[in-house]
């Protein structure tokens, strides 16, 4: 009843056209089918040598930008239904794992997380890895902080990163299945590093879902 009563007063919206929905936490059609959906992301060939696949489930512009902007900065966790309903097309991605596999989030820069108070990729997929059984460990530590990126350029963005990632003492790495999981790909260079340093720690296979990313 509540739920009507505040749904008559403030009409639920798609968080990217602002357009009216029918429900408190989605997109309108057109902006479901132009911003959301499960896709594979192209490997580089550094990359093929690291994860066995790469999926996204957004495309990074407009209302998913918007979005991941205002839980990261602005640190609203009220933005989150919207998020936690682009999971759905996930499902596909859970036939083309390995049974046995343990998620592992990039981490943040310690600064970084204290200021936040939270790491958003795992506030983001928490709910749905618990759904499916998959439990969250954080196998990665960052060993420094790193200039912001986006200005970099991909071999700049190499540079920085290189050993920027470290196993988590005590972490359980060796003959495992990994899905690595971020809220961005830009260049998947980061994806990269974290699966390098995986690998070298005797992983299995790893994977990585992004929530959005900027390829097409």
């Amino acid at each position: 009843m509540l739920s009507m009563f505040v749904d008559f007063l403030f009409p639920p919206r798609c968080p990217s056209c602002k357009s009216y929905v029918e429900r408190r936490g989605g997109f309108c059609g057109a902006c479901t089918r132009r911003l959301t959906g499960l896709r594979t992301v192209a490997r580089s060939v550094d990359a093929v040598s690291y994860l066995a696949g790469i999926w996204a489930l957004g495309y990074y512009r407009e209302g998913v930008r918007d979005l991941l902007r205002t839980l990261k900065y602005r640190r609203e966790k009220s933005v989150l239904p919207y998020l936690h309903g682009m999971l759905a097309a996930g499902e596909a991605v859970l036939m083309q794992l390995p049974e046995q596999i343990v998620a592992v989030p990039v981490p943040l820069a310690p600064a970084r997380a204290h200021e936040r108070g939270f790491n958003q990729t795992e506030l983001i997929f928490a709910p749905w890895l618990k759904a499916h059984g998959i439990a969250f460990e954080s196998l990665l530590v960052r060993s420094r902080e790193t200039a912001p990126l986006y200005e970099f350029s991909r071999e700049e963005r190499r540079r920085e990163l290189r050993g920027a990632f470290v196993c988590a003492n005590g972490a359980q790495i060796a003959g495992r299945h990994i899905l690595l999981l971020d809220d961005i790909m830009t260049t998947g260079t980061t994806l990269l590093e974290c699966a390098r340093t995986l690998k070298r720690a005797g992983a299995e296979n790893i994977y990585a879902l992004v929530l959005a990313s900027e390829h097409s």
